[in-house]
């Protein structure tokens, strides 16, 4: 005789049964998502692996493809003379909106530029003297329009108001953690130091 259970009577399905069910489902689904997948014959037929193909056949023949044939060639780059200038530059800020630039380096090197870096010619801050100027390891410039800023070692920190034609010193702190070795010229009368233990 058949017994009748109830639904709030009948017996759940265990945990091995509803694992095998995710399982059931989970390959189902992995099964749809390979049949919408385009057949390998669709991409060998694609015009993107033609166009691969192609690049990759012109490469191996040293023959540039279309495409690349057609791409904007960047502009050369020119070796500017600094006038045989025997020191290690190591930085160059142009002032923002004029064909004015300055450059600075090591042994005192501070050159400026006129005609957009074509050209430069040796220049010296009005404030040292020559002779002490030579010892100076000028690492960073920056400009804000013609406001610029120049940092130095022995510690140093250097400013003009009037794109360059004149510097004035600006004293440090003596108690300055590290050594200044970078600064950014941030708007009028304001400019971001950093030192080398980290000090802004």
């Amino acid at each position: 005789q058949k017994q009748n259970v109830s639904p709030a009577t009948a017996r759940k399905p265990s945990k091995a049964a509803i694992t095998m069910m995710s399982e059931h489902q989970n390959q189902d689904h992995a099964q749809d998502l390979v049949q919408d997948l385009p057949s390998r014959r669709q991409v060998l037929s694609s015009a993107a692996y033609a166009s691969l193909m192609a690049a990759i056949a012109a490469s191996a023949s040293n023959t540039p493809s279309p495409a690349l044939a057609a791409a904007p060639v960047p502009a050369s780059w020119v070796k500017v003379d600094l006038g045989g200038t025997d020191t290690t530059v190591f930085d160059i800020s142009f002032v923002p909106s004029s064909s004015k630039g300055w450059l600075v380096g090591s042994k005192g090197t501070v050159m400026e530029s006129t005609d957009q870096g074509k050209t430069w010619q040796a220049r010296s801050f009005q404030n040292l003297d020559a002779d002490e100027e030579i010892n100076y390891r000028f690492s960073c410039i920056s400009f804000y329009q013609d406001e610029g800023w120049v940092i130095g070692k022995p510690q140093l920190l250097l400013k003009t108001r009037d794109g360059g034609k004149s510097w004035e010193r600006v004293p440090l702190n003596p108690k300055l953690p590290g050594e200044p070795v970078l600064v950014t010229a941030l708007g009028p009368n304001t400019a971001e130091m950093t030192t080398s233990q980290g000090a802004v």
